[in-house]
């Protein structure tokens, strides 16, 4: 017999979660980050966020290469066979389900954009390098995937993501890689759900 759905199985129960959850996960990386400042590097917590060029051109810089690699993004998207092969991707399915609001679209990307380039950026890649970094970023976001040629041209592209904003953070600072990756986040998040909404509209 099928157990009757209940509000914690609500779509708007899980979007609240997912948006609880970002927050979360968002509070542990800047704990880690911060601990990994401390102890691990030459220079205060402050140093981490002051650090580089004025603030305005880090933003600027910012937005101009998010723009470029989100617009990549969504063009990696429109390959029929790519998209068949990130729809057995955990966070693509969940995404795909839920298919957020704007504002939570948003959400979600600023503090991804913030806490994770404050962990990877800031803290972690001072101390061990921006090739290994970005492959443990890569792979804490589980995109590591070789077994077809799909997945591995994503796995590819996500790693040249993650360069470009460790690139963007040694040549500006903290600020650009976050602006960036926020950028990012929201051109493609919003494109997916746009899409998993009209795949939706055209099945019923």
């Amino acid at each position: 017999m099928r157990k009757p759905s209940t509000e914690d199985d609500s779509p708007a129960k899980r979007k609240l979660n997912i948006t609880k959850l970002s927050l979360i996960s968002g509070a542990i990386w800047m704990v880690l980050g911060a601990l990994i400042i401390h102890f691990g590097q030459e220079r205060t917590l402050l140093e981490a966020f002051t650090d580089g060029v004025p603030v305005w051109f880090q933003l600027a810089t910012g937005t101009g290469f998010g723009i470029l690699f989100g617009v990549m993004g969504v063009q990696l998207m429109k390959d029929p066979t790519l998209k068949e092969a990130l729809s057995e991707y955990e966070i693509i399915k969940t995404l795909n389900e839920l298919k957020l609001g704007r504002g939570q679209q948003i959400s979600v990307s600023a503090v991804a954009g913030i806490t994770e380039e404050f962990l990877f950026r800031a803290a972690i890649q001072p101390v061990i390098g921006i090739w290994l970094t970005s492959l443990i970023f890569v792979g804490v976001h589980g995109y590591i995937k070789i077994t077809s040629v799909p997945k591995f041209l994503f796995t590819l592209f996500t790693f040249l993501l993650s360069m470009m904003l460790g690139y963007l953070y040694m040549s500006f600072g903290l600020y650009s890689a976050i602006m960036a990756h926020f950028i990012y986040d929201a051109i493609v998040l919003w494109k997916h759900t746009e899409e998993a909404k009209k795949e939706t509209m055209e099945t019923n």
